[in-house]
């Protein structure tokens, strides 16, 4: 499934996550991807069909003139974007939309974004106003911090612009691990266990994204299973650390599916 369908079906499914990274080397798709996922958080159509590019903030949007997306540059004489900048940005982060429901905040150069600063927008991250959506763009997936990184749904651009298939992967695993599916798991866990370790390790962060969604959009046994999982991804990150491989983490991941409590 490409990014732009997936957007759309996040729509659909009235789950469009308020934090986004959308990797990539084609700055100008980057910008295109930001964009129509903004119009899909702005969009107010009835019904869950987003972006509709015919209401008012669609409209706006494709305009250019659209007063709840804020964008944050990096100044132009400047290597990184720093924390005073990021401390100023998340003061707009509090003032409540003009015109839409929501508020999208855009930073293009993300990963232009230095330690304190990423640390400085992580508390936003955790904890926004129910309003405000944020979108990360960057070339360098390696610049940002893992903890920015866990709080994001990441969407990667292909030379096609397509998700990436541990993107995929994840999207499957987390339906399978939230409806207790053995066999589902297995099934879209098996091309994983090939992963070298960097694209595992990335597919455990997405697998945490994907959690992280569904526990926000959740209620009762579904949000429950939704937080269980997200935090047994934290469990697979230290199993990783001692070169536990992947084949043996997704095995425990599935064994816990079921269980009451998460041993050790």
């Amino acid at each position: 499934m490409g990014p732009y369908a997936y957007v759309r079906e996040l729509a659909l499914q009235d789950r469009l996550s308020h934090a986004w990274l959308l990797l990539g080397e084609d700055g100008e798709e980057l910008e295109k991807l930001a964009l129509y996922t903004a119009r899909a958080l702005l969009c107010s159509a009835p019904g869950g069909d987003k972006p509709c590019d015919g209401c008012p903030h669609c409209r706006k949007m494709l305009k250019g003139i659209h007063p709840d997306l804020v964008t944050l540059l990096r100044s132009p004489d400047a290597r990184d974007i720093t924390v005073k900048q990021i401390r100023e940005f998340r003061q707009e982060v509090w003032i409540t939309p003009n015109e839409a429901a929501r508020k999208v905040f855009l930073i293009p150069e993300a990963d232009a974004m230095n330690t304190q600063a990423q640390n400085a927008l992580l508390k936003v991250l955790e904890e926004p106003p129910p309003y405000a959506a944020f979108l990360l763009l960057g070339r360098n997936p390696g610049a940002f911090l893992p903890t920015v990184r866990s709080r994001c749904l990441t969407l990667r651009l292909g030379g096609a612009a397509e998700a990436p298939e541990e993107g995929d992967s994840a999207a499957q695993l987390a339906e399978a691990f939230l409806k207790g599916d053995p066999l589902a798991w297995m099934k879209a866990a098996f091309p994983c266990e090939k992963l070298d370790r960097e694209k595992f390790d990335r597919l455990v962060e997405e697998l945490d994204a994907a959690a992280a969604l569904r526990a926000k959009a959740g209620e009762g046994e579904a949000r429950a299973r939704a937080l269980r999982l997200s935090a047994l991804t934290f469990r697979v990150r230290e199993m990783r650390k001692v070169n536990v491989s992947p084949g043996h983490c997704l095995g425990w991941l599935c064994a816990m599916m079921n269980e009451n409590e998460a041993g050790d």
